[in-house]
């Protein structure tokens, strides 16, 4: 008993013969979710262009008193023709963006119409074509979405860390306006000896002599913070600067190198 006949085989001549031999192969296959080399196969092996012209004794016949009435191979008589909404199915079809969205035959079978009607339809209004430009542009619209957000939160985070930044720097600040403050030590004193029995207690005391440790990091410190700025607003200094150019010229020499293939053969 020979293989079953796959009725997409049938469906796509008729999407063909629709067309007037003009829609794409790949659009056909998209149509009937099969791949273009099968799409094809077909065409070569049932001679579509022939048939089409009237020249072929192939499986499918394309004069119209051989097509039986009202069957899936007939136009849509008068009175379906006025009860369907042609806009509708078009948008159900055309915005289904999902991998596997609504196929020809699904929209047939959801709408009770004949899947030949709706496949010279759709080949007629390209709407293969529109479904591929309406994903195009939703996916287009969805990372300019994604682009928007994304800056808004460097944005947020950007402003965060210098006002962070700005208040510690509002300290160093406050340090070096004060004249005595580099001049001031903090120590601990410890009163009584033994487990509960003394007393600690933090002392700060300004002496005639400069805080040369404290003097220094306030400078480390205001530096860091410095830094810190800049580089959130992505302002490299001129060293970090000149390192990142040299990484990149040694990743770029490293592309440009020839690949040394080396084969070694072992002697038994």
């Amino acid at each position: 008993m020979g293989r079953k006949r796959d009725p997409n085989r049938d469906k796509a001549f008729e999407i063909y013969k629709a067309s007037g031999g003009e829609i794409r192969l790949i659009d056909i296959a998209a149509q009937l979710d099969v791949s273009e080399g099968t799409v094809r196969g077909w065409k070569a092996k049932d001679k579509w262009d022939d048939q089409r012209n009237g020249t072929s004794n192939g499986t499918l016949q394309t004069n119209e008193k051989n097509a039986p009435i009202n069957t899936e191979r007939s136009d849509l008589n008068g009175t379906e023709q006025e009860n369907v909404s042609w806009a509708e199915i078009e948008n159900d079809y055309v915005t289904d963006i999902r991998k596997k969205g609504w196929t020809l035959e699904q929209l047939a079978k959801k709408y009770g119409i004949s899947a030949s009607s709706i496949m010279k339809y759709s080949a007629e209004h390209n709407w293969v074509e529109k479904r591929r430009k309406h994903t195009e542009g939703v996916k287009e619209k969805s990372a300019e979405i994604t682009t928007h957000l994304l800056s808004n939160d460097i944005a947020r985070a950007t402003a965060r860390h210098l006002r962070i930044s700005d208040k510690l720097l509002k300290i160093v600040e406050d340090a070096i306006n004060d004249d005595r403050e580099f001049y001031k030590v903090v120590e601990k004193l410890r009163t009584g000896y033994g487990p509960g029995e003394f007393d600690e207690k933090i002392v700060v005391e300004t002496v005639d002599a400069l805080n040369d440790a404290k003097l220094v990091n306030v400078v480390n410190s205001f530096e860091k913070i410095q830094k810190a700025q800049r580089q959130t607003l992505r302002i490299l200094d001129e060293k970090d600067q000149q390192k990142l150019d040299l990484e990149r010229s040694k990743l770029e020499d490293e592309e440009e190198k020839p690949t040394e293939i080396v084969v070694r053969r072992w002697s038994k």
